[in-house]
C-alpha cells in the first residue's frame, strides 16, 4: 500500500508532464512565429510631410539617409528632420568616434578591454559615437545603456556578463523539443535564440527588455552596423533607417539588433524587418555587419562628413572645429586552425574549417581595406601614392597616424589591433600571441581567454600607444570650445 501511494505521484507527474509538453508543441504549430520584431510607426494613410519621426539616440544626422536609402525608398529630405545637435558630449568641438570590431565574444572582451583604459585616461567620456559590428555591438550597447553604478558599467560586471556563454544558451534551446519543431516548421530562428540570450544576460533591467528608447543620454550615439542580404549594403540601425521603413526604432529590442550585426551567414539566421512605408508586403533581410565593414569605421566616417557638409550648406557654424578623434578597436588575428597534428580531418571538419578560412580572410581583406580608404579620404588631392602607401603602412604597423581633412582640421587616428602583439618586444611570455590569436570568434569564452584579452589591452595601450594616446587626451583636455553660445 505503501508502495502505490508512492509511485502514484510520479505517474501522474508523468502523465501531466506529456500533456504539458504536447500542448506546447501544438501551440508552436498553431503560432505564427518570429517572422517581425519592428513596429510600425505611422500610419500608410499619413501624408508624408505629418509623420512623426523617430528621435533615438540612434543618430547618423538628415543627410546620411540618402547613403542609407534602397533603390526603391527615397531618403528622409532633411527639411522634414529637426537639426539635431550633434556636438561631442562635452561640447569641447571635436568629433570623437569609437569603432568596435566584429569577432564574437573575443571581439566583445577586448573591445571592453580597451575601452576601460580609454576611461583610465579620461577618453572615453568624450566619444560622441559609439559604431560597432557583430561581437563588438555586445559592448557598445551594452556600454550605451548601462549606467556607471553597480550592476552597469564597471570591470566586474562587464567581464562576469561578456563571458556570459551564449553559444551554450542557443545550443540548449535548440535541443529542445519544442524550439526544435518551431525551428522546423515556424519562423522561428537560430537567430532569434541568439536575440534572446542576449536579451536575458545583457539587455534586462528590472525585468524590463531594453529598447533603442532607453538609450541613455550621458551616453554617445549608437550605430549598429548590419548588412542588407538584397542589396550587400550597409544597414545601420539608427534613427534615419528606420524613418524610411516607417517603423518605430524606440519600440526596436537592442538584443534584436545585435544579433542582426553578428548574424553570420549559414551559422545564424538572418533578422528581417517589415518595411512599413508601403502598403505591399516588403521586407529588409539584415545578416552580419562585417560582410561590408568589419571596423564600423564608415559609418562613422560618414556621419561626421555629413555633418559637416550639413553645417556649411546652411552657413552654420562648424560643429566640429577642432578636428576627430577616431579609435578604432580591431579584434582581427590571423586564421589558424590548428591542423598540423592531424592526418586527416572528416568531410563536415572540412567544410567547416573551408568556411571559417574563407570567412577570415575576406574579413581580414575588408578591414584592411576600410582603412586604406579612411587614409585616402583625408589626403589632399595632390598626395603620391608612395605617401599614400606609407601611411597605410604607419597605421597598420604602428597604429596611430594624424591627417588633415579637406578644410585642414588634423583627424587623429588610433587603432588597437590584436595583431600588433606579435611586433611586442615586451609580452610577458613568448607564446602569448598565440594563445590570444588561438581564440576562436564564437560568442563562448573562457576566462583564461577573457583574461588574456585584458592582459593584450594593457600591453598595447600602455606599451605601444600610451605616447599618442596620452597626446590625444591632452588635445582633448585642453582644446577650450570654438563653438558659439546657443543663446537662451
Amino acid at each position: 500500500m505503501k508502495n502505490f501511494h508512492r509511485t502514484a505521484p510520479l505517474h501522474e507527474k508523468s502523465l501531466e508532464s506529456r500533456l504539458m509538453l504536447r500542448t506546447r508543441l501544438l501551440l508552436i504549430f498553431l503560432l505564427p512565429g518570429c517572422t517581425c520584431v519592428n513596429q510600425q510607426l505611422n500610419s500608410p494613410g499619413v501624408p508624408i510631410e505629418a509623420r512623426v519621426l523617430n528621435h533615438t539616440r540612434a543618430d547618423v544626422g538628415a543627410d546620411v539617409a540618402a547613403t542609407l536609402a534602397s533603390p526603391l525608398t527615397p531618403g528622409i529630405l532633411p527639411s522634414t528632420r529637426p537639426t539635431t545637435d550633434v556636438s561631442s558630449p562635452l561640447n569641447d568641438g571635436f568629433f570623437v568616434g569609437l569603432s568596435l570590431s566584429g569577432g564574437g565574444s573575443r571581439s566583445a572582451n577586448f573591445a571592453a578591454a580597451c575601452m576601460f583604459e580609454l576611461q583610465r585616461l579620461g577618453l572615453l567620456k568624450h566619444v560622441g559615437y559609439v559604431s560597432s559590428v557583430s561581437g563588438g555591438s555586445l559592448t557598445g550597447a551594452y556600454f550605451c545603456c548601462s549606467g556607471d553604478g553597480e550592476g552597469g558599467w564597471n570591470p566586474a560586471e562587464v567581464q562576469r556578463r561578456l563571458t556570459h556563454s551564449f553559444a551554450t544558451d542557443m545550443i540548449i534551446d535548440l535541443l529542445e523539443p519544442w524550439n526544435m519543431a518551431a525551428l522546423a516548421f515556424t519562423s522561428r530562428s537560430r537567430s532569434d535564440l541568439l536575440a534572446e540570450s542576449l536579451r536575458d544576460n545583457l539587455f534586462t533591467r528590472n525585468g524590463h527588455e531594453l529598447t533603442f528608447a532607453d538609450l541613455r543620454p550621458d551616453r554617445p550615439r549608437l550605430l549598429i552596423n548590419s548588412t542588407d542580404l538584397q542589396s550587400g549594403r550597409s544597414f545601420i540601425f539608427c534613427n534615419q533607417s528606420f524613418d524610411q521603413i516607417n517603423s518605430d526604432l524606440g519600440k526596436f529590442p537592442i538584443s534584436y539588433a545585435v544579433a542582426a550585426s553578428a548574424s553570420v551567414p549559414v551559422i545564424l539566421h538572418q533578422i528581417t524587418l517589415r518595411d512599413f512605408s508601403t502598403i505591399f508586403k516588403q521586407y529588409r533581410h539584415l545578416i552580419d555587419g562585417g560582410v561590408v565593414d568589419n571596423l564600423g569605421v564608415t559609418s562613422l566616417l560618414e556621419t561626421y562628413d555629413a555633418q559637416e557638409r550639413s553645417a556649411q550648406a546652411a552657413g552654420g557654424p562648424d560643429p566640429y572645429p577642432n578636428g576627430v578623434v577616431l579609435f578604432v578597436i580591431d579584434a582581427q588575428t590571423s586564421f589558424d586552425a590548428q591542423l598540423s597534428d592531424k592526418e586527416d580531418i572528416s568531410l563536415l571538419e572540412s567544410l567547416a574549417y573551408g568556411a571559417s578560412l574563407t570567412t577570415s580572410a575576406l574579413i581580414n581583406r575588408a578591414s584592411s581595406e576600410t582603412l586604406a580608404d579612411m587614409i585616402v579620404r583625408y589626403s589632399p588631392d595632390n598626395v603620391p601614392a608612395q605617401t599614400l602607401r606609407k601611411e597605410i603602412a604607419q597605421l597598420e604597423d604602428d597604429g596611430h597616424l594624424v591627417l588633415q581633412d579637406s578644410r585642414g582640421k588634423p583627424v587623429r587616428i588610433v587603432a588597437v589591433a590584436l595583431r600588433q602583439l606579435s611586433k611586442l618586444n615586451d609580452v610577458p611570455f613568448g607564446s602569448f600571441y598565440e594563445q590570444v590569436n588561438s581564440i576562436a570568434t564564437y560568442f563562448n569564452i573562457s576566462q583564461t581567454e577573457a583574461y588574456d584579452l585584458y592582459k593584450a589591452a594593457e600591453l598595447l595601450m600602455r606599451g605601444k600607444l600610451d605616447a599618442p594616446l596620452r597626446d590625444i587626451a591632452s588635445a582633448l583636455h585642453e582644446s577650450p570650445t570654438t563653438l558659439p553660445d546657443e543663446g537662451p
